[in-house]
């Protein structure tokens, strides 16, 4: 789907300010520069051919001072262009992550990695240079053809039909071949994209690619999308040296026509050396201002084919949304669950599971059992609210969760599940990600009750927890939840990972440290269903009760 740019301009509203401080340093720079070769005009035809060294010696100062000028606005200028083009950068990228953030697991299961780091960074960068330069280009260009033309005109209005004869032509190529560089650019930020997938996947996953002795194997895989990505650069780099090269054959053809016009002018003496010298070098500089504009058009296809990529993010639908005036629990809420005719599929397809109706008492331990693929994972998500169901409701304590704040209701139930996530840092940064405010001792009593607290909370814990053991992980996980202190705890399969005697130490922790909190456990292992009041079986056909015994 094509996406206009307008809607992002907006992005340039909260820094108009900036963006007026950068248009009025660009044009001070501009006119320091158009005086240049009206001074070098005055050096030749009132200085050199005149013989008059004080002329030549005041208009060299002169031409030294506009220089010295023009590089202490330039530094001023690019200092504050820089501070607004990552403002914006920042801004839309902080965007395109928030509404990440939002997004369902199901999402990032349908898409690699690497594919939408590229779009975070690269079409992101993009998409916020076209939006910051195509205002300050398109302004600062047309102030400075206006004046240079103004000048030019002033100078010898004869040679202006030679010098921009050949204009309409750049403005016929540049459109002709601006299709096919946005096909090339979309193919090469594909392969980009497919690369960065790659590298994520296969440094994710090194130690299996070793144990199965794959590592010739990828390094070919790596090498043929370096060989697929060199071929597609190399022709959207030969394309574009030969788009940008048109304009530059065109403009060497005007120059020659100017000189080859002007000279026939200084010979009649209708123009001066100087006035013929000073054109040609406002030719030069009008050539950028139009190759500027010419050149938009160019970067209008790239910046599209990024604005495309973005969008599709941003377009993805958010699963949930908070609740614009969130319900509290009740002062009395103590973990209880009701499911009211649950019913629920994803994206339109057949329903994972329908009318599921169940009662979970406070403080209850439950086990949720049934085949693999049969939805249990699917109603934890429900339970997180990752999802809302297609018909019926979930209460937590008599409070529907579509009623409650996302963040508290997400604190209230805490998951610890099979592959509980662990980030590079210690193992006290760990544990407070369910806390950040916590003090030193309020995660030292937790990873104490965890009975981890004897690696050392400042240990590193390596990179996706590669120094932990699946016991440690667990662990780990247990006392992020006991920094929560929810009032539901979901046990997914959370000690599927260890050996049975490890298993049943963190199940025996687990009951001892919620025993007042209602814990939902699903495992296929009777020994982590030890002590469960109620066994609740899902089934195709709802979810069916058993007597704990019964399971066991």
């Amino acid at each position: 789907m094509a996406h206009g740019f307008r809607p992002l301009f907006h992005l340039l509203r909260p820094h108009l300010g900036s963006v007026a401080l950068v248009l009025g340093a660009s044009a001070a720079a501009s006119a320091l520069a158009l005086a240049q070769p009206w001074l070098a005009k005055r050096l030749i035809d009132d200085g050199l051919i005149a013989r008059q060294m004080p002329v030549v010696a005041a208009t060299c100062a002169l031409i030294l001072g506009a220089a010295l000028l023009a590089l202490g606005v330039g530094a001023f200028n690019r200092w504050h262009y820089l501070t607004l083009s990552g403002k914006v950068l920042f801004a839309l990228r902080e965007r395109v992550f928030g509404h990440l953030q939002r997004l369902p697991p199901t999402y990032f299961a349908r898409r690699s990695t690497g594919e939408i780091l590229s779009r975070i960074d690269g079409d992101v960068a993009e998409v916020q240079r076209f939006v910051v330069d195509t205002v300050l280009a398109t302004v600062n260009a047309v102030l400075v053809l206006a004046g240079t033309l103004a000048v030019m005109a002033a100078l010898a209005p004869q040679l202006l039909a030679p010098a921009f004869v050949l204009l309409p032509l750049q403005i016929v190529v540049a459109r002709r071949l601006r299709p096919r560089m946005e096909r090339l650019v979309r193919r090469l930020r594909e392969r980009n994209g497919e690369m960065s997938g790659f590298l994520v996947h296969g440094l994710q996953s090194m130690k299996l690619i070793q144990a199965m002795g794959g590592e010739a194997r990828d390094a070919a895989r790596f090498s043929a999308l370096n060989r697929h990505y060199l071929d597609d650069l190399r022709r959207a780099e030969l394309f574009s040296a030969v788009a940008g090269g048109i304009p530059g054959l065109l403009n060497g053809l005007a120059a020659a026509a100017v000189f080859l016009a002007g000279g026939l002018l200084v010979m009649e003496g209708t123009v001066t050396v100087g006035a013929l010298v000073a054109f040609t070098l406002y030719l030069g500089r009008a050539v950028g201002p139009v190759n500027t504009l010419l050149g938009l058009i160019l970067a209008q296809r790239r910046a599209r084919v990024s604005l495309d990529r973005v969008m599709e993010i941003l377009d993805e639908p958010v699963a949930v949304e908070n609740p614009p005036v969130p319900l509290a629990l009740p002062a009395t809420a103590a973990g209880a669950i009701r499911l009211d005719a649950v019913t629920f599929s994803y994206g339109g397809g057949g329903p994972v599971f329908s009318g599921l109706d169940a009662v979970i008492p406070a403080g209850a331990k439950v086990g949720l059992v049934g085949a693999s693929g049969i939805g249990k994972s699917t109603l934890v998500d429900l339970l997180h609210r990752h999802y809302d169901p297609d018909r019926g409701r979930i209460l937590l304590d008599g409070v529907d969760l579509r009623h409650l704040d996302l963040a508290e209701l997400r604190r209230r139930i805490a998951v610890v599940a099979q592959d509980s996530p662990v980030v590079a840092g210690t193992i006290a940064d760990n544990i407070r990600l369910a806390a950040p405010d916590a003090d030193d001792r309020t995660v030292e009593r937790a990873a104490a009750l965890a009975e981890i607290g004897h690696l050392g909370l400042d240990t590193l814990v390596g990179e996706r927890g590669a120094t932990l053991s699946g016991g440690e992980r667990q662990r780990l996980a247990i006392a992020r939840a006991l920094l929560l202190d929810p009032l539901v705890l979901v046990l997914d399969e959370a000690v599927s990972a260890v050996d049975l005697e490890s298993g049943r130490r963190i199940a025996r922790t687990i009951d001892t440290l919620f025993h007042h909190r209602t814990r939902i456990v699903i495992s296929h292992h009777p020994d982590a269903l030890a002590g469960a009041g109620l066994i609740l079986e899902l089934t195709p056909a709802g979810l069916r009760p058993h007597a704990a015994e019964a399971v066991a």
